[in-house]
């Protein structure tokens, strides 16, 4: 297992090594109705929008290997973005996940455990009394994470393929 990472917060030199987690982030996604370029797309764009120009509030973290066993001093190894969003139900502000992800190396290494408590951490420092994400339905792994984490599922979107 690897030592727990450093969780820091993201800076200009990591720009590269986040962005090259869209297709990390597409691989997940078992969608039959799309193709994976309509996937890709998706994600790349998703990510520029969020990124690129963060809410007010923003916060992005980066998971670095300290040197130990797992992962090169400095080695960028995941990332987390939250931000501010209205609660759907109570219309308080609270806080929203819309992008993690861990390299292929550091998948079950505890990475985005470390990741996950630190924007937790974050988001009660901010006052926020829930944080919520969204997560691909056919992402089996990532459910069952986010599960273990303590967190609930409140809708599922469904498509149909009509052409």
């Amino acid at each position: 297992m690897m030592s727990v990472p450093l969780v820091r917060p993201a800076r200009p030199a990591d720009h590269l090594f986040i962005h090259a987690q869209a297709g990390r982030l597409a691989g997940v996604a078992d969608l039959p109705w799309r193709s994976a370029g309509e996937v890709m797309r998706f994600q790349q764009a998703f990510m520029h929008e969020v990124l690129d120009a963060p809410k007010p509030g923003a916060v992005t973290l980066v998971a670095e290997g300290t040197g130990e066993v797992g992962g090169a001093r400095g080695e960028c190894l995941g990332f987390v973005h939250a931000e501010p969003m209205a609660d759907l139900f109570t219309g308080k502000v609270a806080a929203y996940i819309p992008l993690l992800a861990v390299t292929p190396a550091a998948e079950g290494q505890g990475v985005a455990q470390a990741l996950m408590a630190a924007v937790e951490g974050w988001a009660r420092a901010q006052g926020y009394e829930s944080l919520s994400l969204d997560v691909f339905a056919s992402n089996r792994r990532g459910r069952a994470f986010y599960a273990r984490m303590g967190y609930g599922e409140e809708s599922l979107r469904l498509v149909k393929d009509i052409r």
